[in-house]
């Protein structure tokens, strides 16, 4: 006989035979019986699901075997069943219950999750002794269902379960099976919560039905308004800083408003408005006039209505606005009136600001008392007399200079010559005397051409910007200057 020495690798070969059995040994189904066993790895064990991979409506399913094999998966919906008091927790205690009977399992056959349908029964509470008053079966299905298949041991596969209970609780049932078809004969269960978003706007109904969607801003010459209305209770965060600065997080909008820092506001929204549907302002004040900024609004749930899960939910992002805070400050000007003839004459203004100079000429009135027959700033807008008298001359003179785009502070301390113009009238009867009426008013919104390249017509007197970051109507001087009893040659 010839002795049989046992088989060895080639010594040159090494250590690569035994990585190559390893591999092999991963390919290998399970025993014959046998079904594949989830396994832990580095601390972590299997299945599970990682609250970073949790979305509002969504979850990420890690699994990983110690042998090759299918992993079959089924998603139930749950409810806390009343143990939290939440306006959107509305849906039923859901218990798993035997197809024939209506009674309530621990937990549904591994059969059951492999078909990807089990029976529930749409209960009222957790205690089982009352069922018989409750509705018929909820259903025989389940939210989401399906098979992974897992050719490798030792290695992690997922999967992305969707249209799961939405901002509540879930249950999620795994089993595996080997490749010759034994089935697990236990069933693990993964209890989680979809992600809790933040609050969401509501639209405030006015007079006449009309519909405002929140949030928006509203925005005067040195301060802002956030309002809004939330369909849950939560916070509304608000920050304003320079359009250039660079936007900041989430986090960062509501930590500065924590900090009380400048140019910030933060308002709680309770129960009751939400109840009574009533919006909520947060203003910031101390902003400088005719100036770019931005605002970032966030909004944080009270993140009680979930007590097993998390923190207060918080926009993910910021909502953003760019406006331009309104110039309010007036243009003050002078007029003149020279080079009179038989026809008419030329009326000659000057201005602190670019702008229009808005004029009618009338007949004279009553030297004595002038005021009487004065028209009203309103009146010389819209090219009238005293009293809605039609004018023989009105129109419009453009002021224009290169001292006199200024707006805010700079427009207050600036020169009355900074712009200029005229118009020469020419339609007038000789040897007869007039009166004329001139009422300034500024671009508005020249600085909106230049910063948001929107289109204005700057001879528009009712004007004002249709962006509503950037609204920004004309400065009018209530002032009605004149220059009285011209007298044509």
């Amino acid at each position: 006989r010839v002795a049989m020495s046992p088989w060895r690798a080639p010594a040159r070969l090494g250590w690569a035979w035994v990585l190559l059995a390893a591999c092999a040994l991963a390919f290998l189904p399970a025993a014959d019986g046998v079904a594949p066993a989830f396994v832990a790895s580095r601390g972590v064990a299997f299945p599970n699901i990682p609250t970073k991979l949790i979305g509002p409506s969504y979850a990420t399913l890690r699994v990983q075997l110690d042998s090759p094999g299918v992993v079959y998966y089924l998603a139930t919906p749950q409810d806390d069943a009343g143990a939290v008091t939440d306006p959107l927790d509305d849906g039923p205690h859901v218990a798993v219950t035997d197809a024939s009977t209506n009674e309530r399992r621990a937990a549904p056959l591994p059969e059951e999750v492999r078909d990807g349908a089990v029976a529930f029964i749409n209960a009222t509470d957790a205690d089982a002794s009352n069922d018989a008053n409750d509705t018929s079966a909820f259903g025989y299905a389940a939210l989401v269902a399906g098979a992974l298949d897992v050719p490798v041991a030792d290695t992690i596969y997922t999967v992305n379960l969707t249209n799961l209970n939405p901002q509540n609780s879930n249950h999620v049932w795994v089993v595996t099976e080997s490749l010759n078809g034994t089935l697990q004969r236990g069933v693990a269960l993964l209890p989680f919560y979809t992600k809790k978003l933040p609050p969401a706007f509501a639209e405030i109904v006015g007079a006449g039905e009309t519909k405002t969607q929140t949030p928006f801003i509203k925005t005067g010459p040195t301060s802002m308004t956030l309002v809004s209305l939330l369909l849950e209770p939560g916070v509304v965060y608000l920050s304003v800083q320079p359009s250039h600065d660079q936007a900041p997080s989430s986090a960062q909008v509501k930590g500065k408003c924590e900090s009380f820092e400048d140019m910030t506001c933060f308002k709680p929204f309770p129960s009751s408005n939400v109840a009574y549907k009533v919006p909520v302002g947060c203003p910031v004040f101390n902003l400088t006039q005719a100036t770019s900024y931005a605002a970032y609004a966030v909004v944080e749930g009270l993140g009680l209505q979930f007590h097993t899960f998390g923190d207060a939910p918080l926009s993910e992002t910021p909502f953003v606005w760019h406006f331009i805070t309104p110039d309010a400050v007036v243009p003050r000007g002078a007029v003149s009136v020279g080079t009179v003839t038989s026809a008419g004459f030329t009326i000659s203004v000057t201005s602190s600001k670019n702008g229009i100079a808005r004029y009618v000429v009338v007949r004279a009135g009553s030297s004595a008392s002038p005021e009487l027959t004065s028209p009203s700033f309103e009146e010389v807008l819209h090219g009238t007399g005293y009293g809605g008298e039609t004018p023989l001359e009105a129109g419009f003179i453009t002021v224009d200079g290169v001292n006199g785009n200024v707006t805010g502070s700079d427009a207050e301390t600036g020169s009355l010559d900074a712009a200029s113009g005229s118009v020469t009238i020419a339609s007038l009867t000789t040897q007869t005397e007039y009166d004329v009426f001139v009422v300034f008013t500024d671009r508005g919104s020249f600085y909106l051409t230049a910063l948001l390249g929107s289109v204005v017509n700057v001879l528009d007197p009712e004007f004002e910007a249709t962006r509503a970051e950037a609204a920004a109507p004309r400065n009018v001087n209530a002032t009605v200057l004149s220059v009285l009893g011209v007298v044509t040659t």
